[in-house]
């Protein structure tokens, strides 16, 4: 019984918090659980370098913050491990077989959006009955069947909003790959990759067509 559901949460985000404080742009790019009760994020940070290691002082001095652990950065983008205890979010999905499509983690504003996919009615109340236990107030905002040619992640989305903004598609074209890829914050190389599996999937779904990988959509009766 697969649904996507989309919720408006209201919840402490102390990464975004101190990236935001020193105006630097951060993104959960993985996540994993780490020996029961934290949690590992690899992050991104785009910003100048003093901004950058200012929000990495921050966030080893935050509550609950393990370990963080900076890679080699490209341009204005640094990579950071963090090992963190479980924020509220993961803590509610615990047990709950879900899977993310948006992180609420992603969000610098309040209330954040949490997009996911759930097998079946009991673990969707199981998540929003944990929500309140850990006094995270959460609304529904969407519940829809899950049909995985219109699924774009929450990266595909802000790149293809930047291209359209900057008028990549455009004819003659306002703005290059590289260019586009420079304010992105990724390589011209992985940019085209992620364009051209968004465009698939959207040209896919507006001719009615499955993509090789997905499987027939499944026709769910609602909540």
């Amino acid at each position: 019984m697969l649904r996507q559901i989309t919720l408006q949460i209201k919840a402490e985000n102390k990464l975004q918090d101190i990236a935001k404080e020193n105006g630097v742009k951060l993104e959960v790019v993985d996540c994993k659980p780490f020996n029961g009760t934290g949690m590992s994020l690899l992050l991104e940070l785009r910003g100048d370098a003093r901004r950058v290691r200012a929000v990495v002082a921050g966030i080893r001095k935050a509550r609950g913050v393990r370990q963080a652990v900076e890679g080699e950065g490209q341009g204005n983008v640094y990579p950071l491990l963090v090992v963190l205890d479980k924020p509220a979010v993961c803590r509610a999905s615990n047990d709950a077989a879900i899977v993310c499509l948006d992180c609420p983690l992603n969000f610098d504003a309040s209330p954040s959006s949490w997009r996911f996919i759930v097998r079946k009615t009991s673990d969707f109340r199981q998540v929003m009955s944990r929500l309140d236990k850990e006094g995270v107030d959460a609304k529904i905002e969407d519940v829809a069947p899950l049909e995985t040619r219109a699924t774009l992640t929450a990266r595909q989305k802000e790149i293809l909003a930047e291209a359209v903004a900057r008028g990549y598609f455009e004819f003659p074209r306002r703005i290059s790959l590289t260019g586009l890829s420079e304010l992105v914050g990724v390589r011209p190389s992985t940019l085209s990759e992620i364009l051209r599996s968004a465009e698939r999937r959207i040209m896919a779904t507006a001719l009615g067509m499955p993509l090789q990988d997905d499987q027939v959509p499944l026709k769910q009766p609602a909540f």
